[in-house]
């Protein structure tokens, strides 16, 4: 691992803008992986896959795309934020904060307000938590009231508790980087050791005390190793033990640790064995690992079709639940249609991809020109 926090195999990867003389950090595979993890996220919401016998694992294990989606957030942010500081030898703490308000604010306030609207507007009976509920999503808090009093019982938004989580990451995350980059070696991985067993610690007290499934579920200090071990990847941590292992060997490796974990103890079942819950973290980052350096995970990842869906992920992260009900709606009123838990998956994610598009075209790709206005490292293109 180098010191700057790039290792060899990631250098490569790193790809010159035709229209900024400056360096783009882009890995247009993991456009594709982020559909990968939409779809588990969607496969675990729907019926469909629960029908299947021999699939049904997917639908019991889909929560895992979002630890997936925390390893690919703290891997690129780190990557990105080390980029930064070599530039400038700092971090715009500000500009991050602009920028990533600029990506995650408009449709995920969209979708509260819509919410909100339907409930009203549907004369539907309101919870006596609902002010509360509404705080807790405006202030992005939600993880936490979801974590004391259930899920948000607020149309279409129930999901959106990862978005309270990821913005109290953001908070946090130029600090750590920018703590971490002025590190030795050294200092970073005793830094990760002492990381673990705190929070290890902490999560076994929480057990021993009969936290709640949802607590360990949705807080940070509880649910912490994906975006972890997405950090460790971005400094090349994972070089040290895996660069010179085989592709093929690394594939396999990779398929088979996430099929591991979709054995051990699920969240709904609150016990010691959730101490073992590292090993999530682990394989979602090792997958992620997988898909930047071998050549056959490249090839699946940036096929144009996963990779154009990939861009559109978080709409369609924000959009599927609304999209679901939207078909059953329209399966119950149109008693003419296929109505099996096949066509309502096609229904589903049909909706959801169209209306992943149009807000992508019309509602997202505005401020994502603003935002770019704030990037001091050159990114994604739009």
């Amino acid at each position: 691992m180098e010191q700057n926090g790039f290792s060899v195999n990631e250098k490569k990867t790193l790809k010159t803008d035709g229209d900024n003389p400056s360096e783009r950090i882009y890995f247009p595979e993991l456009d594709g992986l982020r559909f990968f993890a939409f779809l588990l996220v969607f496969i675990y919401h729907h019926i469909l896959f629960s029908t299947i016998p021999c699939l049904s694992f997917l639908f019991i294990n889909g929560w895992i795309g979002v630890d997936l989606f925390f390893v690919l957030s703290s891997f690129l942010f780190t990557k990105l934020l080390i980029a930064e500081y070599k530039k400038n030898n700092t971090i715009s703490f500000k500009k991050f904060y602009i920028r990533r308000i600029f990506r995650i604010w408009p449709i995920y306030f969209l979708s509260i307000v819509f919410s909100l609207s339907y409930i009203f507007l549907q004369h539907q009976e309101i919870s006596k938590y609902i002010g509360i509920r509404i705080i807790g999503m405006f202030t992005f808090s939600d993880n936490i009231l979801s974590s004391i009093y259930g899920f948000n019982p607020m149309f279409s938004v129930s999901h959106l508790w990862t978005i309270s989580y990821e913005e109290q990451f953001y908070i946090c995350i130029p600090i750590i980087i920018l703590l971490l980059v002025r590190s030795s070696t050294k200092t970073k991985v005793l830094s990760l050791m002492l990381t673990l067993i705190v929070f290890n610690t902490i999560k076994f007290m929480l057990i021993a005390n009969h936290i709640t499934k949802l607590a360990i579920l949705m807080l940070p200090i509880t649910r912490f190793e994906s975006i972890i071990f997405g950090i460790v990847m971005g400094f090349g941590g994972m070089d040290i033990l895996l660069k010179k292992i085989n592709q093929n060997i690394l594939s396999v490796m990779s398929i088979l640790f996430f099929v591991l974990i979709c054995h051990i103890p699920r969240y709904d079942n609150i016990s010691y064995w959730l101490i073992v819950s590292p090993l999530v973290g682990m394989s979602t980052s090792l997958l992620t690992y997988s898909v930047l350096n071998t050549s056959f995970f490249k090839k699946v990842f940036t096929h144009k079709v996963l990779a154009f869906l990939g861009k559109r992920s978080y709409g369609l992260y924000v959009y599927h639940l609304f999209c679901n009900a939207l078909a059953n709606y329209m399966i119950k009123s149109i008693p003419t249609i296929p109505s099996s838990p096949l066509a309502s998956f096609f229904y589903s994610l049909s909706f959801t991809i169209l209306a992943s598009i149009v807000s992508y075209k019309i509602i997202e790709t505005p401020f994502l020109n603003w935002k770019k206005k704030f990037e001091v490292v050159t990114s994604r293109p739009i």
